[in-house]
């Protein structure tokens, strides 16, 4: 497992949890908007936590800390992602999982093996301007099968945007509304025009807390709960 960094307590990541958050190196995707430009573009310059510290690092917290969220880049590119879970359960620790959803067969085996307690999935924008928004070649099927594989597995969730002027606009905030009908929640992130991965995006204002706000008055017709991180 490749980690590219360790978070040794965190009060946010895991909602309602006392939590630490580690850092996968590695990602399908190309967001200009990425803060974490360092795990995505990784030079190997950069020292690495070992698994072997890491787990050392578990074993004194248990009874500490309640749950650990894995996060990236995107965790589950990793080929060992399933046994590093497993380890981490196997102490007794709860998993909060972030992902971009690109790779729905390995989150389908993660929610069958009960294996991840709590899943934050980010919507990029709406889904005819995700290759824009990532960068990459998505695989809009996977997509869309990730969000409905969370929304049937029983296990709490939430689903996460960042509006980043130009990628997320009104129309695409009423699509993606249409597209998670029914959903338990959506988060709605203020974008940060610094430490992006793209630099040229610093030079974007971000929208007003007000205009997310209206936002979010529009994803309530059809998502249960929006949640505003300004």
């Amino acid at each position: 497992m490749k980690i590219g960094g360790l978070q040794k307590l965190t009060l946010v990541d895991y909602p309602g949890k006392v939590a630490a958050t580690v850092f996968l190196i590695g990602c399908n995707f190309k967001c200009g908007f990425c803060h974490n430009a360092e795990l995505v573009n990784w030079t190997g310059e950069q020292k690495e936590v070992s698994e072997k510290e890491f787990f050392e690092f578990l074993k004194e917290k248990e009874g500490l800390l309640e749950g650990i969220c894995i996060t990236g880049g995107e965790p589950t590119i990793q080929s060992g992602l399933l046994e590093f879970i497993k380890k981490i359960k196997d102490i007794g620790f709860l998993v909060k999982l972030d992902t971009n959803g690109n790779k729905s067969e390995v989150l389908e085996i993660l929610v069958g093996s009960k294996l991840v307690d709590f899943i934050a999935m980010d919507i990029k924008t709406s889904l005819e301007k995700y290759k824009k928004a990532t960068n990459s070649e998505v695989n809009i099927k996977n997509i869309e099968k990730s969000v409905e594989i969370i929304k049937d597995s029983g296990i709490d969730y939430e689903f996460r945007t960042t509006i980043v002027p130009g990628l997320v606009e009104k129309e695409d905030i009423e699509k993606i509304g249409e597209w998670l009908k029914g959903a338990k929640k959506i988060a709605l992130q203020q974008f940060r025009n610094q430490k992006v991965l793209d630099k040229k995006l610093e030079n974007i204002r971000p929208y007003s807390d007000e205009t997310i706000r209206e936002f979010g008055r529009i994803l309530e017709r059809n998502i249960k709960e929006v949640e505003f991180r300004l």
